[in-house]
């Protein structure tokens, strides 16, 4: 069968189209005229006309409007231009000298201020702080309480409390202030131990006649003792135990009455001083001999050329190699 060839016509298409399109076209008009009839009633008709009319008269105002403003001297006018400013050429391409040098470093921030080494205030300590250092009767093992069985510390958001040692909500003992009740009451038993030299099962134990350290002003925490002036400690458990001490808080205020007793700084300072006097003092034995001459002992003459940076032995080591 060809592709393309005729079917039988149906027997429904008997009717002509004409007909047919007649009946469509009279349903149709008879269905519009139904329904503007309707819509007169509910005066839909009006309310769309009135809607047509209320927007074309907003494009028309509108359009005269834009016509006002362009017709207005002030639109005419020609806009002020803004300042042009020079454009950003790189000095380094154009040849130009530079502004700052590295001998002159005044164009350098201001070097920020160490806080953690800015004392205001002098750290001293009186007989009612020694008086107000904490004992212990029994040891406390470090590292054991609060800790699984791996060795790591516990911590929890919801069942842990807040330390005001090392602020850490951790799962171990903690010590209740009879005196302030508040939280900065709360030691855990490892910074209790390590900073005060107390045992946290004993000052459980006290009940409210135990007083937290910030109560006895002995709290060396960094907040409390940024409030008075003073530096943070830092981790000075290890130097406080190998110098002899319960605890930190007993290394600094005991600390002023042993011997020896300075900041870090001091100390270094001490052992730098005592180091070079030591090195001049051999250096001048061992370079001088029994008859040399009084000549200061950095200073020594070969020729005409004097050379004050070397020593007696270099300028001694360099004649006999010639």
């Amino acid at each position: 069968m060809a592709r393309f060839a005729k079917r039988a016509p149906h027997a429904a298409s008997a009717v002509p189209s004409s007909d047919v399109t007649c009946a469509y076209e009279a349903e149709r008009a008879a269905r519009i005229a139904s329904n503007k009839a309707r819509m007169m009633r509910l005066g839909l008709l009006d309310a769309s006309a009135a809607l047509s009319q209320a927007a074309t008269a907003a494009r028309v105002a509108a359009r005269h409007a834009r016509q006002r403003r362009a017709a207005s001297p002030l639109a005419s006018a020609p806009r002020r231009a803004a300042p042009r400013l020079p454009p950003r050429r790189s000095g380094r391409l154009t040849g130009a000298a530079p502004t700052a040098s590295l001998e002159d470093e005044s164009w350098r921030a201001p070097a920020a201020v160490d806080v953690a080494r800015a004392i205001v205030h002098p750290e001293t300590y009186t007989a009612e702080h020694r008086a107000a250092l904490g004992t212990s009767r029994t040891p406390w093992v470090l590292f054991v309480d609060g800790y699984d069985a791996s060795g790591a510390r516990i911590y929890d958001a919801q069942r842990g409390a807040t330390c005001h040692q090392c602020r850490q909500k951790t799962v171990c003992k903690h010590t209740s202030c009879g005196g302030c009740g508040e939280l900065r009451g709360q030691f855990c038993g490892d910074c209790l131990w390590m900073r005060y030299g107390e045992n946290v099962d004993e000052a459980v134990a006290a009940g409210d006649a135990w007083r937290c350290p910030p109560c006895r002003d002995l709290c060396n925490c960094s907040f409390c003792r940024q409030k008075k002036g003073w530096p943070p400690t830092g981790t000075m458990y290890r130097r406080a135990i190998r110098e002899g001490f319960e605890s930190v808080a007993h290394y600094l205020v005991l600390g002023a009455d042993s011997p020896g007793a300075g900041t870090e700084e001091e100390k270094e300072a001490a052992e730098e001083k005592e180091e070079k006097e030591k090195e001049e003092k051999e250096e001048e034995d061992t370079d001088a001999p029994a008859d040399a001459p009084a000549t200061p002992p950095l200073q020594r003459t070969r020729g005409a050329k004097t050379y004050p940076w070397e020593s007696a032995r270099r300028v001694r080591a360099r004649g006999e190699a010639r």
